[in-house]
């Protein structure tokens, strides 16, 4: 059983999986560590589909202190522009104050004394108890779970089980279909046998058949 704490700095990690609907203006109250599971948990659902989206979790099981780099140089064109912005400029270009959840999670800024406040971020049971919250108040049809990959890689665990132990994980989270990115050090040979176990949609793009050279 974790404490109230604990999933309280974890689900700070997570407040880009619903967006700001889930988040709202709960950022002071959860620095002062004011709010339970369920007030982090209570968002009013819009439209008629719930879409839920994860992606780079590198096999990483356990919540952690994970810091945004400082620097991310963009050439030409993309100089300045999304993704090649962080620090300062991205509170500044996405209007978030310094000293919240948000600064905290998505930049680098006074990340050791935000470490301090906020504690570890992440931890996949976070994840499944906001997938199931959300799924159980949308109802299962009406929700579509994402896994944009840079799943499967990433952990000694992972390592050692070529991957087992995430496919594991992530039949129990029960995703609508994922793509594959670092999947693929594994081998083609090893990620087919993977995907075998997937009772999901394994989704590929930009792959060819180096034998036969086709898509």
């Amino acid at each position: 059983m974790i404490s109230r704490r604990e999933f309280l700095m974890g689900a700070v990690a997570l407040s880009g999986i619903a967006g700001p609907g889930l988040v709202g203006g709960w950022s002071r109250a959860a620095a002062q560590q004011a709010l339970g599971e369920n007030d982090l948990l209570d968002f009013d659902p819009l439209g008629n589909v719930t879409l839920i989206h994860v992606t780079d979790i590198h096999a990483q099981l356990k919540p952690h202190y994970f810091r945004e780099p400082s620097i991310n140089i963009g050439v030409g064109q993309v100089r300045g522009l999304p993704p090649h912005v962080t620090g300062a400029d991205f509170l500044k270009l996405y209007d978030i104050a310094p000293g919240t959840p948000h600064a905290y999670a998505l930049t680098s800024e006074d990340f050791v004394a935000l470490a301090g406040s906020y504690g570890k971020m992440g931890g996949i049971d976070r994840v499944a108890t906001i997938v199931k919250r959300i799924r159980a108040e949308r109802g299962e049809d009406n929700v579509m779970l994402l896994d944009g990959g840079d799943t499967w890689q990433g952990s000694y665990t992972a390592q050692q089980t070529l991957g087992a132990d995430m496919v594991e994980v992530m039949n129990a989270l029960s995703p609508d279909a994922m793509t594959g990115h670092w999947e693929f050090t594994y081998g083609a040979d090893r990620v087919t046998e993977l995907v075998e176990e997937l009772p999901f949609a394994f989704l590929g793009g930009n792959i060819y058949d180096a034998e036969w050279n086709e898509p």
